[in-house]
């Protein structure tokens, strides 16, 4: 009985003070110094106790260009990011797939569009991962 008044007291906590922010991103994936076609574009947002949301995926087009946009209740400031999955500088095209996390400025929050330009995938930051099948 105390653990469904503690949820009740917190589910009422959050929906009182919780805000929609949205954030909107665009920009062309670059990989050797040529456009991107078809690379899978993720809007997420970093959560504390829970597993990140995802906020919207796209993929690039024909040019490497993307534009995404996501929105979240939450009661903290969000804390978005760009996951972009893709096969540049990977071991084997045809097995490996890198995974890329870019960081996007929280002064973007609910303020217009945040556009990327050109996303260079060939530059490594400390969110990259490979995984091969």
């Amino acid at each position: 009985m105390r653990c469904l008044l503690c949820l009740l007291i917190v589910s009422t906590i959050v929906l009182t003070y919780a805000k929609e922010q949205s954030i909107k991103v665009r920009g062309q994936v670059i990989c050797d110094k040529r456009s991107v076609r078809n690379v899978r574009v993720e809007l997420r947002e970093h959560d504390t106790l829970d597993p990140d949301d995802s906020l919207g995926e796209t993929h690039t087009d024909k040019d490497g260009f993307f534009s995404i946009s996501g929105t979240e209740d939450e009661v903290g400031t969000i804390r978005p990011y760009l996951r972009i999955t893709h096969t540049c500088e990977v071991k084997d095209r045809a097995t490996c797939h890198r995974t890329t996390d870019f960081e996007l400025p929280a002064d973007k929050i609910n303020n217009g569009e945040f556009d990327m330009n050109f996303v260079n995938l060939n530059l490594r930051g400390n969110a990259d991962s490979e995984k091969c099948e």
